[in-house]
């Protein structure tokens, strides 16, 4: 009877190739949007603090205004740390999975990319 139930545990937590393949595929995709958020992140940070710096060099800058601009810089570098949690929690997130899961060879494509996505974030991080 116990050896019934670890079947029957086993084979309901067990999941299909396409199934496994397509969390891959997911977590792949996930962890290259967010790649880009962080870049869109310091792009902004980037673009508003130029645009502070020329308000702050007008002749009679408008006190309200470069209080506004001020606010908008400091979300926008808000921003930044919140992008690299993010990235940091899909990069691990993507780690354990390729570690857990047995794929078959018809995702080997979705497995390299996805070893290429940890390498390439793990130069960046050095």
């Amino acid at each position: 009877l116990q050896f019934l139930y670890f079947i029957e545990v086993h084979i309901t937590n067990m999941t299909t190739a396409p199934e496994v393949a397509k969390q891959l595929r997911i977590k792949v995709s996930s962890l290259k949007r967010i790649q880009k958020d962080v870049i869109f992140a310091r792009k902004e940070v980037g673009v508003e603090e130029a645009r502070l710096a020329k308000m702050e060099g007008e002749p009679e800058p408008d006190d309200f205004k470069l209080r506004q601009q001020k606010q908008v810089v400091s979300e926008s570098k808000a921003m930044v740390p919140d992008a690299l949690n993010r990235l940091k929690r899909a990069k691990e997130d993507l780690e354990m999975f390729l570690e857990q899961e047995t794929l078959e060879d018809d995702v080997s494509e979705l497995r390299t990319e996805a070893t290429t996505l940890l390498e390439e974030e793990e130069a960046k991080t050095e």
